[in-house]
């Protein structure tokens, strides 16, 4: 990918972007990446479409959690879920319980308990990103901001910033998770292990992750053709 500087001279043409399986090309990370006018857009940007990371974990990413020299991320989820208790015994239950399958009494009503999950993994970042985010980095220190996140600014915020950058590049309806897909169907077009493309996007299962390889038609219509190839060669009339 180029490093591209400064602003797009010309209005480019809109393109649609509607469909949440969608997923942009490396070409349009490029353009979204030009159109971009200060160092801090332009390090998000290649941060969520080169390494796959959630818009989430972007926002919540901290300069401690950047590895420079090794070229490796810690990215840190923090996910609120609800856990249902039996109101009589406190036991845990599931969504189709009537009864507790402790204490055996009726349940009306479940308590509702609200708990925190905290998931981290480690992932490889290229030189191109890493240079970005450093450049952003010396950037902002004349700015007021001395705190320890890359990026201090909301979700809201981020989600914005996507989209003005879409509409600048001729992206209409950019959704940040297209840029989350491109590292996915690129990982899974060149064939690598989805296993490990599971653990680099941070899927809890893998059925999530096969989404990504199904998806890919393109794919699947040129592994199937040559899956008769030499059949096909074999029985041809001479």
């Amino acid at each position: 990918m180029h490093q591209p500087v400064g602003k797009v001279s010309r209005v480019p043409e809109v393109t649609p972007m509607r469909d949440l399986k969608a997923y942009l090309g490396p070409e349009q990370v490029d353009r979204l990446i030009a159109t971009a006018t200060n160092p801090r857009d332009r390090a998000f940007i290649a941060l969520l479409a080169r390494t796959g990371v959630r818009i989430s974990e972007a926002i919540e990413l901290k300069t401690s959690d950047i590895d420079f020299q090794r070229r490796i991320l810690t990215i840190i989820r923090l996910k609120e879920k609800s856990r249902l208790k039996c109101p009589h015994c406190g036991e845990s239950l599931g969504r189709r319980h009537f009864f507790c399958p402790v204490c055996g009494n009726k349940v009306d009503k479940a308590l509702r308990e609200k708990v925190e999950q905290r998931r981290q993994r480690t992932i490889p970042v290229d030189g191109v990103t890493l240079a970005l985010i450093q450049q952003y980095l010396e950037w902002r220190r004349r700015f007021p901001y001395h705190g320890p996140l890359v990026f201090p600014f909301t979700r809201q915020r981020g989600w914005q910033l996507i989209e003005k950058l879409g509409r600048r590049a001729g992206i209409k309806g950019l959704h940040p998770h297209f840029l989350r897909r491109l590292l996915a169907t690129t990982w899974v077009a060149k064939g690598l292990d989805t296993k490990k493309l599971q653990v680099l996007l941070g899927h809890a299962s893998i059925a999530t992750t096969m989404e990504y390889v199904d998806s890919n038609f393109d794919q699947l219509k040129s592994e199937y053709g040559k899956l008769w190839e030499a059949k096909e060669d074999e029985e041809q009339p001479k």
